[in-house]
């Protein structure tokens, strides 16, 4: 920096630049420890694309690329906490008047925002926060693909993430639950009579009722991933579709050499907070699909997931549900 502030003119001053962090860049490729490699070269990759050094920042990102998962020192931290079985039944016992699959699946569908309530969200995790010694460190989060993807200078927020994470990670332990116990208690109906019973009963959409029972009855077979990759697009598809009913547009013209597309989800889940969708299923949609929540829509479609569990094939079904019911 101090180079740069005594550059007479423009070359001197990207030749200081171009110094300032190549040095960064020579630390990461001399470190072997994974975190400090990372550290060094996102610093340099940083500092070249304020520079506008593209060259210096594209082999940043090669040595953020090459750093290997396991010299990064990860740790995993678990916490088990024990549920009596009784607290289950508990749970369930509101499926016990179903008299068939056709009414369970209607209890399913009737069920609260997996996230919870925002405001309640936002309290408890003001109060958790309280004193918390994470608000004095800077925080940066890793994705699935192990690069890192952003640093959090937002603190309140990240605390309102987290215990929505964990109440969404919660509720969809339940929401597996509940469908196994329909698909338990009553013979599994055929994938049209489901979609039959959606359109007459819950009108929904011909064309959204049969892909939603047709991931329904993939779960059911136990095939959670497979349910889960035709969950995702059924809901991104069903959202862009109610917000064509409402007028909103949406469409993205043509521009220069982009050709015309439709928005992705996050525009989606905007437009519908704006035209009046509960905030409880805004935040479900926006924690459980995006960034910086579980981010399962994006992970998904770019190829870092392929893999989903059986609770998160159930808590994709019920948010599909919201716009199939």
């Amino acid at each position: 920096k101090s180079l740069a502030r005594l550059a007479n003119n423009p070359t001197e001053l990207e030749l200081a630049r171009r110094w300032h962090t190549e040095q960064y860049l020579a630390l990461a490729r001399a470190d072997d420890h994974g975190m400090s490699k990372m550290h060094h070269a996102q610093t340099a990759a940083s500092l070249a694309s304020d520079y506008g050094l593209s060259d210096l920042k594209d082999a940043a990102v090669l040595v953020m690329q090459s750093v290997d998962h396991d010299s990064m020192g990860w740790k995993s931290v678990y916490h088990d906490v024990k549920l009596s079985k009784n607290a289950f039944r508990a749970h369930l016992r509101r499926f016990g008047r179903a008299r068939d699959w056709s009414h369970a699946l209607l209890t399913f569908l009737a069920s609260p925002s997996p996230s919870g309530d925002h405001e309640a969200n936002k309290r408890s995790a003001q109060k958790a926060a309280t004193g918390s010694i994470r608000s004095l460190i800077t925080r940066t989060v890793y994705g699935a693909h192990g690069l890192p993807e952003r640093t959090n200078d937002d603190f309140m927020e990240e605390e309102i993430t987290r215990t929505e994470t964990i109440t969404l990670s919660t509720t969809s332990i339940l929401l597996a639950l509940e469908l196994e116990h329909i698909r338990e208690r009553f013979s599994t109906p055929r994938t049209d009579e489901v979609a039959i019973w959606m359109v007459e009963t819950l009108s929904a959409d011909g064309s959204l009722a049969r892909f939603f029972s047709e991931s329904l009855a993939l779960h059911w077979a136990q095939k959670y991933s497979d349910s889960a990759r035709l969950s995702i697009p059924l809901i991104e598809s069903a959202a862009r579709g109610l917000l064509r009913t409402l007028d909103e547009p949406l469409y993205r013209t043509q521009r220069g050499d982009s050709p015309g597309r439709f928005p992705a989800m996050d525009f989606y889940v905007d437009a519908l907070a704006k035209r009046g969708l509960d905030p409880d299923w805004v935040r479900a949609l926006r924690m459980t699909l995006l960034t910086p929540g579980m981010n399962l829509r994006n992970l998904a479609a770019h190829g870092f997931t392929m893999d989903f569990s059986e609770q998160q094939s159930a808590l994709l079904l019920r948010l599909a549900g919201l716009f199939c019911s």
